[in-house]
């Protein structure tokens, strides 16, 4: 049997950035696995969509995909974005039977992404002190998401023993510029943000500039996607597969939630 395509669904925008970094995944997952498919689309912005793409796999005898979102701020089930895309897919195409996979979500590993790119920028700005971080991300409305998201938050200040605060870029939750005015009111004026974000998007150039404004000592670049998101990506993708296969009364147990609480071993920021 033929394995399902795999699409990595990114949010489109103006940078080429966005689509360098997909194409470097798209890279490392078919160096993994030479004979799978693997593609890109994209919501929005320049680049295909999903339906293009999928229209494209379908003529080449496509039967089956797995959508993985590169989306971190998700944790149980994409972006409605990302759902409505995916329907639009399945109205267009019929005969393709498409599964839309758990997004990457906020696993541990990307605090070590994290905390290198925000090293970065601390080091760009030449800064000397810090005694705030704030964890900015896209945000969103599913609860055990924003559950995990505090949860990672929370490891991350543990870890460096600062005080942070959790973002977001959306309306589910405090935003860049109030959680910077959280931790001033704690007396706390070295502040510097961490960008919980794959590519120069829309959302993380807009929670960029507001951060700055709002007074914030350095903003890191987003933590693009390396060979540990491409690692998660294929997780994402096999558990998708399988959803694909038709059991009977067989069907398997859903990929369990809970997540491990230990963040890996991080260096200190200023290090």
């Amino acid at each position: 049997m033929t394995a399902p395509a795999l699409v990595l669904l990114a949010h489109g925008h103006s940078d080429p950035q966005i689509a360098e970094i997909t194409h470097a995944m798209r890279n490392e997952l078919m160096a993994r696995c030479p004979e799978l498919v693997v593609r890109a689309a994209y919501l929005g912005g320049a680049g295909p969509s999903p339906v293009q793409v999928a229209g494209k796999l379908a003529r080449l005898g496509t039967e089956e995909i797995v959508f993985v979102p590169l989306e971190v701020g998700c944790a149980y089930r994409a972006s409605a974005t990302a759902r409505d895309a995916i329907s639009r897919v399945a109205a267009a195409h019929p005969d393709l039977r498409v599964q839309l996979a758990r997004p990457i979500g906020p696993e541990p590993v990307l605090l070590t992404m994290l905390d290198r790119a925000l090293r970065q920028a601390l080091s760009d700005h030449h800064v000397t002190e810090l005694d705030g971080l704030v964890l900015s991300t896209a945000g969103t409305e599913d609860v055990r998401s924003r559950a995990l998201l505090a949860r990672r938050t929370r490891q991350w200040g543990m870890h460096h023993k600062l005080a942070c605060v959790t973002a977001y870029v959306d309306e589910t939750g405090p935003s860049v510029e109030e959680a910077i005015q959280t931790l001033w009111s704690q007396g706390r004026r070295h502040v510097a943000v961490g960008s919980w974000f794959l590519s120069t998007s829309d959302l993380w150039a807009h929670q960029a500039e507001s951060a700055l404004a709002a007074g914030a000592i350095a903003v890191s670049r987003p933590m693009t996607a390396g060979p540990a998101v491409a690692e998660l990506a294929m997780h994402r993708y096999v558990v998708g597969a399988m959803d694909l296969i038709d059991f009977g009364s067989l069907v398997p147990a859903a990929e369990g939630d809970e997540e491990p609480d230990e963040a890996p071993e991080l260096r200190a920021i200023g290090a």
